[in-house]
């Protein structure tokens, strides 16, 4: 039997405030990249006004481009159908790609009214901290319990089992507060190459709810809770009615039953750590040459990194809609794909701006 991990994460940083996990880790995002570009800024006299003017393109670049990615990138059909949809920015749907592209625009806009800050000095400092957003914003994800991987038989597997929660949540008159999940001594049961590895649930209700309401809710709801959207990617089960006990405390109903559950890669965390490598490597060297480092050196290895990782660690992530089932590759993949070849590109021209360098210290 192997040893996975129960994620039962809340989105929600407090139960009582709309503020969550995601929303936290994109504002730090910012807020500390603003710090350690304002470090490099002092490092190399820059304007201290530039980087605020910088941070402004940033900060719109960042989501108009995350948002319109998502949208013409893997929606295309329904959104320009619906173009106000695109407005509604806070029911989800952001894209790292259309992000890239949007700074990437932003940055060539800003360098052409700097004096002494051409787009590839500017690209080159602010991957470095794009980098350590990527990490951020993949957290983020990961509280979200959004992202997921495909079903992992392995150790180091995530079991994202909030979405219930959410569901039985949304139930009108349920009154659910709260469950606690746990791993069952039961063995795992593998069903068509998937392993499903039996969950023990304990599901509190508020006492507003009567006895006789929540046993009619079991019996009539329960199986299709288990199949309605994000809750379905992660539980299972075979039985036609459920099998569970009742009891009650001072303050709660509680109901005790078992359920099957899907351990999936947690491709979140991957994407997260590598971030992380790459922000580490990237401001290791800019530590070391800072003024000194070859333009595009730094933005050349943040495209070929990022984006190669990205394609990678695609192979093992559910597909996020459901026309790129059953292609060779999904469209994070395509998109990776020119993104690395501008890395190489940027990384020819750090290779010449090394020579005109080592040229000048001659």
């Amino acid at each position: 039997m192997l040893s996975y991990i129960i994620w039962n994460a809340r989105p929600e940083i407090f139960s009582a405030l709309p503020v969550r996990w995601y929303g936290l880790f994109f504002a730090l995002s910012f807020f500390v990249g603003q710090y350690i570009v304002g470090w490099m800024f002092k490092v190399e006299n820059k304007p201290e006004k530039d980087l605020e003017k910088l941070m402004i393109y940033m900060v719109v670049a960042t989501i108009l481009g995350a948002r319109l990615g998502h949208c013409l990138f893997y929606q295309p059909d329904y959104y320009l159908s619906n173009p106000i949809e695109i407005l509604k920015i806070w029911e989800g749907g952001l894209a790292s790609h259309g992000a890239a592209v949007g700074i990437l625009l932003a940055m060539y806009l800003y360098a052409r009214k700097r004096r002494g800050q051409r787009f590839l000095w500017v690209v080159d400092r602010i991957v470095v901290v794009v980098a350590l957003a990527g990490a951020f914003i993949r957290m983020g994800n990961l509280m979200n319990s959004e992202i997921i991987g495909k079903p992992y038989n392995g150790s180091t597997a995530f079991v994202f089992t909030y979405s219930l929660d959410e569901t039985l949540k949304s139930y009108e008159g349920l009154h659910f507060t709260h469950s606690q999940k746990t791993r069952s001594s039961k063995p795992d049961t593998t069903v068509a190459g998937i392993t499903y590895i039996p969950l023990e649930l304990t599901l509190h209700f508020d006492k507003k709810i009567d006895e006789a309401n929540l046993r009619n809710f079991m019996a009539n709801n329960w199986l299709r809770s288990l199949q309605a959207g994000e809750v379905s990617k992660h539980y299972k089960q075979w039985t036609a009615s459920p099998i569970y006990e009742l009891s009650q405390n001072r303050k709660n109903i509680i109901i005790n039953t078992q359920v099957y559950a899907i351990p999936r890669h947690p491709s979140q965390l991957y994407e997260s750590v590598f971030a992380f490598f790459v922000f580490v490597l990237l401001f290791g060297i800019y530590f070391k040459y800072r003024r000194k480092t070859p333009e595009g050196l730094l933005f050349g290895l943040f495209m070929i990194l990022i984006f190669t990782s990205r394609f990678l660690i695609e192979f093992l992530k559910e597909n996020q809609v459901s026309w790129e089932d059953g292609r060779a590759f999904n469209q994070g993949q395509l998109l990776s794909i020119p993104a690395i070849l501008i890395g190489f590109v940027a990384l020819f021209f750090a290779y010449k701006n090394s020579k005109e360098i080592a040229e000048e210290e001659e």
